[in-house]
């Protein structure tokens, strides 16, 4: 039933009430797609501003901005952004005086472009690529895991928390998870879920021989980032096991964090749980692992630029 394929989305022009269910349902099924928004016209266009188009990945749409080559040309734009990883942005159409081309125009007018020079009309259109957000699969529901999914509420990320334990997945220890699975992680390591590219596993279970096979599991899906909590020696000895059973060495991918976590220098449950959002953190951010403090000389430089930062 799981492996059903879904339905393509309606094809066509469909109320806004109809094209927002759409994006409700593709949202919740954690699904990439980008909302097309005609934000102005300039001369004959198919359709004036406000119209709305929805696209999905695959191709199909629901919703119109007008038909005909416009459409295909926006459609096209706005699958190259959910394919490769493009950004929310402004596109520029102008449609030629015979109807039946639809030419891309730089976001921003040149001095002195003409902007009817081509055209019975000109479209501008927001594509707004909504991606899933950023979410925690946790795999271990001890003290370690129960700190992690709670302070990762914290920093806005939802939570998936899985056990095999029913006394430890309970709803009352996760207050801020999205969920809470208590599933055989032995017949099933992944717990029923398929974690995709932006998707952060950690794995801390109660056991090695778990978290080699929910390690092993999460290796094999779209994740983004899989982290194995445990002891250099623990975490060598799982990937040794691993490679030998699959022929490839997991080092080899970069998505790995084993064992999890930055050093911060404690080994108490709240302090791992800290450096494990920490780095989760730092890789979701592309951000920088150094110290925001000033020295002194740049402290100096800074107050040099702006005085009143000391004030």
């Amino acid at each position: 039933m799981g492996n059903a394929p879904r339905p393509p989305a309606p094809i066509g022009p469909r109320s806004d009430a109809e094209l927002f269910a759409e994006a409700t349902r593709r949202a919740a099924a954690r699904e990439a797609f980008a909302l097309c928004t005609v934000v102005a016209t300039q001369g004959s266009v198919p359709r004036d501003a406000g119209a709305k188009m929805l696209v999905a990945a695959d191709g199909s749409i629901c919703g119109t901005v007008g038909g005909g080559p416009l459409e295909a040309s926006v459609l096209s734009e706005a699958v190259q952004l959910l394919r490769g990883g493009g950004t929310s942005g402004i596109r520029r159409f102008a449609l030629t005086t015979a109807g039946d081309a639809a030419d891309p125009l730089p976001a921003v007018p040149s001095p002195g472009e003409d902007l009817g020079m081509k055209c019975g009309g000109q479209v501008s259109v927001f594509i707004d690529v909504v991606r899933p957000a950023a979410r925690l699969v946790l795999y271990g529901a001890g003290h370690v895991g129960e700190r992690v999914a709670n302070l990762a509420g914290e920093a806005g990320l939802d939570a998936v928390v899985v056990d095999d334990r029913v006394e430890f997945a309970r709803r009352d220890r996760f207050p801020r998870a999205s969920e809470v699975r208590c599933v055989d992680l032995e017949r099933d390591p992944l717990g029923g879920l398929s974690p995709g590219p932006e998707d952060f596993v950690v794995i801390l279970t109660r056991c090695h021989a778990l978290d080699e096979a929910v390690l092993d599991a999460a290796l094999r899906t779209r994740a983004g980032y899989v982290g194995l909590i445990g002891s250099r020696r623990k975490v060598a000895l799982v990937l040794r096991s691993i490679a030998r059973r699959r022929g490839t060495d997991p080092r080899s991918d970069p998505r790995l964090h084993a064992p999890i976590g930055l050093k911060l220098g404690d080994k108490s449950p709240g302090e791992i749980a800290i450096s494990i959002l920490a780095e989760i953190v730092l890789v979701k951010s592309s951000g920088e692992l150094a110290h925001n403090r000033l020295t002194p000389k740049a402290a100096e430089a800074a107050a040099g630029a702006s005085p009143h930062l000391l004030e």
